[in-house]
């Protein structure tokens, strides 16, 4: 695993940590309030760092998407929310979805070959 896709899940951790404190939090000082927002620019910030190598839809959708599923999970072990069998299908397309566009996107053309606008007209 490359050092932009470690970059990566870190940031989705820290996005999961800051969408925890959200919930945690909701009913604590305002002090304690600014955490999530804290953690939520350093989510972005690794995130910034990941797009230099990955590209945007797959890295946006990773990001976004194992939130989502993370969240869920975080949300019934810790929070008694309920995962009922169509949230779990969803979940599952969830990551289906992620699966499919990191497949299809930049694996077309060769790496080794020169872009469209590399290319010298003769």
């Amino acid at each position: 695993m490359s050092f932009h896709w470690l970059i990566l899940l870190a940031a989705i951790a820290v996005e999961l940590l800051a969408t925890s404190a959200l919930k945690a939090f909701v009913a604590g000082p305002v002090l304690v309030a600014v955490l999530p927002l804290v953690l939520i620019g350093l989510s972005f910030a690794l995130l910034s760092v990941a797009l230099r190598v990955i590209p945007m839809a797959v890295a946006y959708a990773v990001w976004e998407g194992l939130g989502i599923v993370g969240i869920a999970l975080i949300g019934h072990a810790f929070f008694a929310e309920h995962l009922t069998l169509p949230r779990i299908l969803a979940l599952a397309l969830i990551i289906g979805g992620i699966v499919l566009l990191e497949r299809g996107v930049g694996h077309d053309a060769d790496p080794a070959a020169p872009r469209e606008d590399e290319r010298r007209l003769v």
